[in-house]
């Protein structure tokens, strides 16, 4: 799945705009560098084929059941990844040359030879523990793609270990290591990541009580989900979301602070989640995979390539709509599309853009907007539905219920927030 950088800053997948961790950190569960490293990969390369997908859920449902047979150690893999890193030459080939330079090593360099053997334990130690992890999944018949991890992780095991019994020689040892299977344990090393980064997956999915989504396949895009959130809000309030071919973009209204911008990330997040192959924050959910992810939540000008703000919401319309017409399916989502511009040009480039893409029946669209003029030109369209986010002024001050409605909001609460925010009274104290 396309998911480019604009997107991940936007969804605060790995840095949030108060410069704190971000969606990732928050969900991170994985015990090794490695495989916090492996998992990032994977939000920032999700996958669109649905095969694929169905297996990573597979096996994420099965770690969900035993995430305790995963247990890695972070210092003692690196342990091992740093001895295959050494620079230490053995030039012996023979047996007796091997033990000749054994015997001058001990005597010339003391600590290099510690330093080989305690690589080389540690290196035995990793496998041995990773012999027990194998056969304590294998023994539970997980699905194809654990079972492939472990397969390939059992083959190295053996040759590592077996190695140690074919040899008493440390030096001689030390270079099968280090020269003849250094490309497979270092790929080892890479599966256990991996094997990481899926019990990380099926941890968050445990700790967070989120809900495997049904991916399904179909021509016309589909997205129909209850109890929708946000996983960074406390005590959240969740909304439907519904998108199809018959309606594949909902025109989104609603006063400033009532729920549409976390609305937005919300959806793109659980498609994100569930494409990643993990459970989503939802209660229910069911959606195509999309070959796509597409958002414009917070545009910036760029003074150095001589882009306005106006310009650079122009450039982001343009690359969804070049996406769109690559025939790429995707979920495509815009808060205040053209708010750089006068109020004139926003409605008509608005209603241009909105209407052009509601005809694309494969994707989905959410449009969110201050604009409810809009409505009366998007109306013609039967592929476009109407909600909104609604917010009322009780006892002078706003009020919002956070719950997605059907229709549109025509509230306007700016000028109660400018008066809660003493702005009228210091514009009163400014003197001629």
């Amino acid at each position: 799945m396309l998911i480019d950088s604009t997107t991940l800053s936007d969804l605060e997948m790995f840095r949030a705009a108060d410069g704190s961790g971000g969606v990732f950190q928050f969900i991170d569960r994985t015990a090794t560098t490695r495989g916090r490293a492996a998992l990032r990969r994977r939000f920032e390369r999700p996958s669109s084929d649905l095969p694929t997908i169905h297996r990573i859920q597979d096996a994420v449902r099965f770690l969900q059941l035993h995430t305790d047979l995963v247990q890695l150690n972070d210092r003692h893999l690196e342990s091992v990844a740093g001895y295959l890193r050494s620079n230490i030459n053995v030039s012996a080939r023979s047996a007796v040359g091997l033990r000749a330079e054994l015997a001058w090593i001990a005597v010339r360099y003391r600590d290099l030879l510690r330093e080989l053997d305690e690589g080389v334990q540690a290196t035995l130690a990793v496998f041995s523990h990773v012999s027990q992890v194998c056969a304590s999944l294998r023994v539970l018949h997980p699905p194809a793609l654990i079972a492939n991890l472990v397969d390939d992780l059992a083959a190295t095991t053996n040759i590592v270990l077996q190695a140690r019994e074919a040899t008493g020689s440390l030096l001689r040892l030390d270079r099968m290591l280090r020269s003849e299977y250094r490309d497979r344990i270092e790929d080892a090393l890479e599966l256990l990541a991996e094997l990481d980064a899926l019990n990380a997956m099926a941890i968050a999915t445990n700790s967070f009580n989120w809900v495997m989504p049904q991916l399904i396949e179909s021509e016309a895009f589909t997205l129909d989900a209850e109890g929708v959130f946000h996983p960074f809000i406390d005590d959240p309030v969740s909304n439907p979301a519904s998108l199809s071919g018959g309606e594949p973009l909902i025109f989104l209204t609603g006063p400033n602070m009532a729920g549409k911008t976390t609305y937005l990330r919300s959806i793109a997040l659980m498609v994100l989640f569930g494409q990643v192959g993990m459970g989503v924050p939802a209660l229910r959910a069911r959606f195509t995979p999309v070959e796509a992810l597409f958002t414009s939540l917070n545009p910036t000008d760029n003074l150095r390539a001589g882009l306005s703000y106006f310009l650079a919401e122009i450039m982001r319309v343009k690359t969804a709509a070049s996406i769109l017409a690559e025939g790429c399916r995707a979920l495509v989502l815009f808060d205040e599309v053209f708010k750089g511009t006068n109020v004139r040009d926003a409605l008509d480039a608005s209603g241009e853009v909105i209407l052009g893409f509601a005809r694309a029946r494969r994707s989905g669209f959410i449009f969110s907007s201050h604009l409810t003029e809009l409505a009366d030109i998007l109306r013609s369209s039967p592929t476009i539905r109407f909600c909104y986010f609604e917010g009322d002024i009780v006892h002078d001050a706003p009020r919002y219920t956070y719950k997605l409605r059907e229709g549109i909001s025509d509230k306007r609460l700016g000028l109660t927030l400018l008066r809660r925010a003493g702005i009228p009274e210091l514009m009163e104290r400014i003197s001629a």
